[in-house]
Order: C-alpha cells, then sequence, then structure tokens
C-alpha cells in the first residue's frame, strides 16, 4: 500500500488532469487495455466498480462524451498505467502515467482508481468510501462439490449457468505513439577541419514502449584546412537514420540512446594550388551513435542536450598535385555537440 500511496499523492498535486465542473454530476466511458505481461490485472469492471466506490455514485456510462483511457503494462517486477483524459471531441484534456513497485497489479490498479475518483470529483479523498465489494478485485470462490446421485437413480443434467450480462463496449484506446520534431544548433568536433557551428533538424518516434527511431539530417558551413602549398575549404551535409532506446522516462524528463549509419557529402572548394585539384562532392559515410537528453518546458515545448559520435566507414584524404601529404585527411573518430528546442505531436 506504500506504492499505492505514493501513486495517490502524485497525481493529486500534478496539474495534468482536467477536472470535472464541480456544478455538474458528470459520466465518463472507461477504455481499458491490459498490456503484455498484465493480463493477471483485473477486468475493466472491476476498475470501474472501484471508482465507483470511491465517487459513491455511478459514474460511467458507455455513450458518455468524456473517455478515460487506461493502459496498465508490466517491466520485470513493475507495473505502470498510462492514463488519458478525452474531451467530446477526441483532445487530450489530460494524461499521467502512475508506476509500481509493489509485487502483483492491486496496488496500480487502487491507486489508478483513486486517481480517476479525484478527476471526477476531486473531494473524493475527504470522505470515506463506500463498502468495497469483496468479489471487486478477487475471483469468486469455487462452487462445493454436489453430492452424487444413487446409483439406481441417473444424474440429473448440470444446471446451465446464467448468462452473463454483456460487457458495456468501450471505444478503442488511442495510439501511445509519441512523436517529436526539434530544432538543433551543433558544434562539430573533426567532422570538417575545425570546430565548426552546424544546425540541424531531427524528427522522432516511439511507436510502443521504450524503442523508437530519428531521422536526421546536418549542415556544417566550409571550413578552411592549409598544408604545405595546398588550402582547401570543406563543408559537410550528412542525414542519418538511428534505432533508439529510452534509457529514463519521466513525466518531466527522459534520456534516450541510438545508433545507426549516417551518410552525406563533403561539399570541397580548392583555394591554392587552384585548378590543380577538382572541387565538387566526396562521400561521407559512417556509424552514429547518439545520446539526447530532453526537459520538458511545457506540455508540448522541451529542450534538449545531447552528444553524437562517429565511427568513419569510408575515408576521404583530399591532397593537391604536386604535393604528397594530404592538405586534409578524415579521422576515423568524430563527434558533435548540440542542442535544441522541440515539440511533441500529436
Amino acid at each position: 500500500m506504500k506504492a499505492f500511496s505514493a501513486l495517490a499523492i502524485s497525481l493529486v498535486a500534478s496539474p495534468a488532469f482536467a477536472q470535472a465542473p464541480p456544478t455538474a454530476s458528470p459520466v465518463y466511458s472507461l477504455a481499458w487495455v491490459r498490456g503484455e505481461g498484465a493480463e493477471t490485472c483485473p477486468s475493466a469492471r472491476a476498475l470501474s466498480a472501484e471508482v465507483e466506490r470511491r465517487v459513491g455514485r455511478p459514474v460511467f456510462e458507455p455513450a458518455a462524451e468524456r473517455t478515460f483511457e487506461v493502459e496498465v503494462t508490466r517491466f520485470g517486477e513493475k507495473y505502470r498505467s498510462d492514463v488519458f483524459v478525452r474531451g467530446p471531441h477526441g483532445e487530450i484534456l489530460g494524461r499521467r502515467t502512475l508506476k509500481s513497485d509493489e509485487p502483483g497489479c492491486a496496488a496500480l490498479v487502487n491507486a489508478t482508481a483513486l486517481a480517476l475518483a479525484l478527476v471526477i470529483d476531486p473531494e473524493a479523498a475527504s470522505r470515506p468510501p463506500l463498502p468495497r465489494s469483496a468479489a471487486a478485485f478477487e475471483p469468486p470462490p469455487p462452487p462445493p462439490p454436489v453430492a452424487s446421485p444413487p446409483p439406481s437413480v441417473p444424474s440429473p443434467p448440470p444446471a446451465s449457468p446464467p448468462p452473463r450480462p454483456a460487457a458495456a463496449p468501450v471505444p478503442p484506446p488511442a495510439s501511445r505513439g509519441i512523436a517529436e520534431l526539434s530544432l538543433r544548433g551543433s558544434l562539430q568536433l573533426g567532422l570538417v577541419p575545425a570546430s565548426a557551428p552546424g544546425v540541424g533538424l531531427a524528427f522522432s518516434a516511439r511507436p510502443s514502449g521504450r524503442w523508437g527511431f530519428s531521422v536526421q539530417a546536418d549542415y556544417s558551413p566550409s571550413r578552411n584546412a592549409s598544408r604545405g602549398a595546398g588550402s582547401l575549404d570543406v563543408g559537410l551535409t550528412r542525414g542519418g537514420a538511428l534505432v533508439t532506446f529510452e534509457v529514463l522516462g519521466s513525466e518531466q524528463a527522459r534520456w534516450t540512446v541510438g545508433a545507426g549509419p549516417t551518410v552525406g557529402a563533403f561539399h570541397l572548394a580548392v583555394r591554392a594550388p587552384a585548378p590543380v585539384t577538382a572541387a565538387g562532392d566526396y562521400w561521407f559515410a559512417a556509424a552514429q551513435f547518439t545520446t539526447v537528453l530532453q526537459v520538458r518546458v511545457t506540455n508540448a515545448v522541451f529542450i534538449e542536450l545531447g552528444a553524437n559520435g562517429f565511427a568513419a566507414i569510408v575515408r576521404q584524404q583530399f591532397l593537391v598535385r604536386p604535393q604528397e601529404e594530404p592538405v586534409w585527411s578524415q579521422p576515423r573518430i568524430a563527434g558533435s555537440l548540440f542542442g535544441g528546442v522541440g515539440t511533441t505531436f500529436p
């Protein structure tokens, strides 16, 4: 119950949930999804019964305009529920993530029920709930054994169980994927002849769980390299596609790592001894590794800091004739630091 109390207090203190008008008696529909590993958690009927017990009245109707969408998942020994409140037009009025380290799913479901009750009626925590039905969170006990009739008397056919009431239809849950778009400024370290500023754009998404992907594009303006009689200007345009993994995440901050290929082109301009060396574009190919820390500013805006590492797959050397020594050689290992601002959608 310790985790339950911590979760309930976390929800009451947060402004992320919208509350019902104080003069109304709002009703909601309920979408309850048990993810992989959480099949043993109670049913939607058990959750709705616990919410109504705390509120003290019926609050769920299938045709209600407002909807609670709850998905409970399991990661090892930890349980997590993602709660969304949607308005009449599908807009998100609030969202919350609750987690529990307690064994079993009961503590998390109790905390989730209290969270929903407080959205419906903020005064629900100040009065004792109605008595809980013994069957709300526990399976019914098996029926007592029936004595067999004497051998000379045929056994009557077993009585048919009473039909169960049809479960209330629930709307399908909204997609849990989160997409992000960010604009970045960077400092390139070794990608071009000298430390150079750059600008980039990144799009990322997490279709489910902690795994996702990121597509990035970056541009570094030309920097000069001189050696011997040679003088070159080298710039770089590149793009990468990464597989990402969320190492740590909360409502306010998120740490993600990723890896994948990145390709592009060096843009070469020859200053001296022109026109001996041909200017133009030359291949860039490397394996990219990235780490990003995001901090949420508002519900839809975040800032981020991160770093990239690059291991060259194709190395370029730029020479001028008749000088035998390269004017600049692409290093095997390079990197960049970046910061940016982004937004989440939808």
